[in-house]
Formats: structure tokens, C-alpha cells, sequence
């Protein structure tokens, strides 16, 4: 069972809640929901999946908007509540006692190792799939525990030009409030500190990218793939098939799905960053990310 889970990893605001709705998509593959985050304890509530699992139109509808908008991060519909909708699941971690960001050579017991198992386990089982994908920002400090609890779980991790996650960021609602895992404090709190709100986006980034690499560095090759959020964007059919083949996906090239994945709003676009940003803010950005912008091609 351990090799049949996968989890997402990426910074906040580097497409991850994209990759994860294209990739529950497909009806092989798993997926944890709003079901699970509520009753953590439960695995069978992830039978609710199997509604939707073969429709995607369904999940077209509820997941990605009427109009099939695959950015949709809207309120749905009150006819739509009911279907599951690939979730987080924080709970679920919580239940299993695992902290936000681990002390180094923290060890999973139990319970939590029975809790964990069992959940992801029973989900996959009761919701029906190839593989169990999880996507949980948190877990990009977490990558040394997950194997503890699954020994051969994978691992895919999405990268986003540094530059587009920090102008992305300083716009979201969540975002003043956010506990920083590196600063202790919130991006409101540092603000009143009187540091630049674009180099607290800027640096996290940096810290979560730290935090990733140091993790995977200890995973074998064939445990993990990377891939550039860029990359999705200009090829989502190339690029998802390689990913389901990595997962363990079987039926990787089903035709509905590709047709599905055809009828979104999938396409490259223009960083606003590179307009909107005045030139003393490119440069500082750029200055404070720079090491980690070589490192991954986007210098």
C-alpha cells in the first residue's frame, strides 16, 4: 500500500490546489476530500467519492466552475456542497499528532502511525482508485515523517518562478494572518515592524523552498519527480501523463480525461509581476531570491 501514496508538495501559491484538482480528476486516482477533513477519524466516508469518481462533468461543474474555469476558487453552489471536493485534511494530521513544522529527528509513534495508515488506507480503499494523492502545504516540512508512517510513498513537488508566488501571495485574504513556520510572527506583525510586505512574500518562498529541498534530499530518484508550475500551463497534456505514469496510474492515457482536461482554461500567461512591479521592487525581489531563483532555472 505505501508505494500507492503520493503527496503534492510546493510553496504556497505555486498552483498546487490546481495540480491537485487535475490530477483527483482522474478516476483512477484517490484523493483526500471535505469528508475526510471532517471526520478525520472516518474512513468511510470517502464512499461519497465514488458519486463523482467516473463523472467528470460532475467534477467539472463542482471543482472547476460552471464555465470549467480551472483557477475556480469560488463559493459553489448549494446544490454542489454534497459532492467531495479534494481537501487539505489538516485534521488528519493533527489526529495523527504531527506537528506543523517537526523538530529535527522527530519520530512518529503511535498512535499517530496507526492513525495515519489507517485513514489513507481506508480512504483509498472505500473511495476506489490506483493511488492515494495528498496535497498539504504543511507537508513541505514534514517529507521526513511521511516516510516514517508510508516507507515507499512518492513524492511530486511544483515549482513557481519565486517572483509570481510573492506577488501572488501579498494578494490572497489569508495572507496577513498567516503564521510564518521561519518568523514566528504574521506577515500583519512584521508589517508593523516596518518591513516591506513583498519581502516577506519574497523570503518565504525562499524558507519553503529550503524546507523542500532539505526534505527530498534524502528520497531516492525514483520517489520523486519535479516539475515547473510554467511547464503545466504550456503543456498539461504532456505533463499530467508523465506525472500519472509516476504516480502508478494504470489507464494514464483515458481519452475523457484528456478531452476533460481539453475544456478547461488551461494556457501560459504573462507574470504580472513583470508589469505591475516598479523597477527598485523587481530588483530587491529578485536580490533576495537569487540564489534560489538560479538554483531553479529562473534567473
Amino acid at each position: 500500500m505505501d508505494d500507492r501514496v503520493v503527496f503534492l508538495l510546493g510553496s504556497g501559491r505555486s498552483g498546487t490546489t490546481l495540480l491537485y484538482k487535475l490530477l483527483a480528476a482522474h478516476p483512477s486516482v484517490g484523493y483526500l476530500s471535505n469528508y475526510q477533513s471532517r471526520l478525520p477519524g472516518l474512513p468511510a466516508t470517502a464512499l461519497m467519492h465514488r458519486i463523482p469518481r467516473n463523472s467528470l462533468a460532475m467534477k467539472r461543474r463542482a471543482w472547476f466552475g460552471g464555465q470549467g474555469n480551472a483557477y475556480f476558487e469560488g463559493r459553489r453552489k448549494l446544490s454542489q456542497f454534497w459532492i467531495p471536493s479534494p481537501a487539505e485534511g489538516e485534521s488528519i494530521f493533527e489526529r495523527a499528532e504531527i506537528p506543523h513544522t517537526p523538530a529535527e529527528g522527530f519520530v512518529l509513534g503511535e498512535p499517530g502511525l496507526s492513525r495515519i495508515r489507517s485513514m489513507f488506507h481506508g480512504t483509498l480503499e472505500y473511495g476506489g482508485g490506483d493511488v492515494l494523492l495528498c496535497k498539504r502545504t504543511a507537508n513541505n516540512r514534514r517529507v521526513a515523517v511521511l516516510r516514517q508512517a508510508f516507507p515507499r510513498c512518492k513524492f511530486i513537488h511544483l515549482v513557481r518562478d519565486g517572483r509570481s508566488v510573492a506577488d501572488s501571495l501579498v494578494k490572497v485574504g489569508w495572507w496577513d494572518d498567516h503564521q510564518l513556520f521561519w518568523a514566528g510572527k504574521t506577515p500583519r506583525e512584521l508589517k508593523a515592524e516596518g518591513v516591506n510586505e513583498l519581502h516577506i512574500a519574497a523570503r518565504n518562498w525562499v524558507e519553503g523552498m529550503q524546507q523542500i529541498e532539505r526534505g527530498l534530499q534524502q528520497i531516492e530518484a525514483d520517489g520523486k519527480h519535479t516539475l515547473h508550475y510554467e511547464q503545466l500551463l504550456a503543456d498539461p497534456h504532456g505533463e499530467l501523463r508523465r506525472l500519472l505514469q509516476f504516480m502508478g496510474v494504470q489507464a494514464y492515457a483515458d481519452k475523457d480525461y484528456e478531452a476533460f482536461i481539453s475544456s478547461l482554461a488551461i494556457k501560459p500567461a504573462e507574470a504580472s509581476w513583470r508589469r505591475k512591479w516598479s523597477p527598485t521592487d523587481r530588483e530587491a525581489v529578485t536580490e533576495l531570491q537569487r540564489d534560489m531563483l538560479d538554483r531553479w532555472g529562473y534567473a
